[in-house]
């Protein structure tokens, strides 16, 4: 597992760059498109108002999910690879209470336990903030570095969908 955060700079000031929220990518590299989650907080962090929120957590397992949750104690949008039963490269953004009925029951997840076990243990454990997933439906997760082509494809879109919803958070 590393972690890190792609600072570039805060040349001006956003809405994005006043919230509390954290945008956390994770996945694999070796996974194929379980690496999206990675691929689309990198991009994020490319502009200003959201590069110092940005950060990777590289074939992170449930524990360590919970243990960064208890100490940012920041409000967190996991962005992620997520069997969600829809068309490969769609995406849906919703709430962590909504996690244990996505992701838990059909998740695609080379981290040990998913997301959303370590979701529930960082609950368990006191952690309060509000959880947004955006989850994005892989097209392929075969041991191979690099995304499909079709999901770097959709990758603009899907870009521009996270964008859009980190915008709409509340502050």
């Amino acid at each position: 597992m590393r972690e890190s955060n792609p600072g570039i700079g805060n040349a001006s000031k956003a809405p994005a760059e006043a919230s509390e929220w954290l945008v956390v990518g994770v996945g694999s590299p070796a996974g194929s498109d379980d690496a999206i989650g990675l691929d689309l907080v990198r991009g994020l962090a490319r502009e200003a108002a959201f590069a110092a929120r940005c950060v990777l957590l590289e074939s992170a397992d449930a524990l360590l999910v919970a243990s960064y949750l208890l100490e940012w104690q920041r409000p967190a949008v996991f962005v992620d690879a997520a069997d969600m039963r829809l068309a490969p490269g769609q995406y849906r953004f919703f709430p962590d209470s909504a996690a244990s009925l996505t992701l838990k029951a059909s998740s695609v997840s080379t981290h040990g336990l998913g997301l959303a076990d370590g979701l529930d243990l960082a609950r368990a454990l006191g952690y309060d903030r509000p959880v947004r997933i955006f989850g994005v439906q892989p097209f392929d997760l075969s041991p191979k570095q690099g995304l499909t082509d079709e999901m770097s494809a959709r990758f603009p879109s899907l870009l521009a969908a996270l964008k859009e919803a980190c915008f709409r958070l509340p502050q």
